[in-house]
């Protein structure tokens, strides 16, 4: 999960491959690895996990308990499609997060990359197609 989380590519999908559970969860919001991969755009690790058995449909939990408010990992790729396709200049994509409480240095650095749209974009339809065939 921490490799996950800190978008480190190369050492997710390393240990994916050697059997790290795809479904394990933190706290306190209850995300999945693919929730954090997906919210960061990264589509090689979304590749990896979803290859390995990660759930696309799990929401998340608040202290346990499943609850409407959460989001699945498309939900969230799909968020922050639509913010890098609304604010071009990643300077105002940084300062749209910020604003929202969205401060994580991680996602801050992913909303920036000059190719944001292009890998929302994959992270989407992946999650797309991964949910309509299930």
């Amino acid at each position: 999960m921490a490799a996950v989380k800190a978008d480190n590519t190369e050492e997710a999908v390393r240990l994916i491959g050697k059997g790290a559970d795809a479904n394990s969860h933190s706290t306190p919001n209850g995300w999945s690895a693919l929730h954090y991969a997906a919210m960061n755009g990264n589509v090689e690790i979304v590749k990896a996990l979803l290859k390995a058995g990660a759930d696309p449909n799990y929401a998340g939990s608040k202290d346990g308990k499943a609850g409407s408010a959460l989001s699945k990992p498309y939900s969230l790729a799909l968020g922050m499609l639509d913010l890098v396709c609304e604010y071009n200049q990643p300077s105002d994509r940084e300062a749209k997060l910020r604003e929202a409480g969205l401060d994580d240095l991680v996602l801050l650095k992913s909303a920036k990359d000059p190719k944001a749209v292009e890998h929302y974009q994959d992270v989407v339809e992946l999650l797309v197609n991964i949910t309509r065939d299930k």
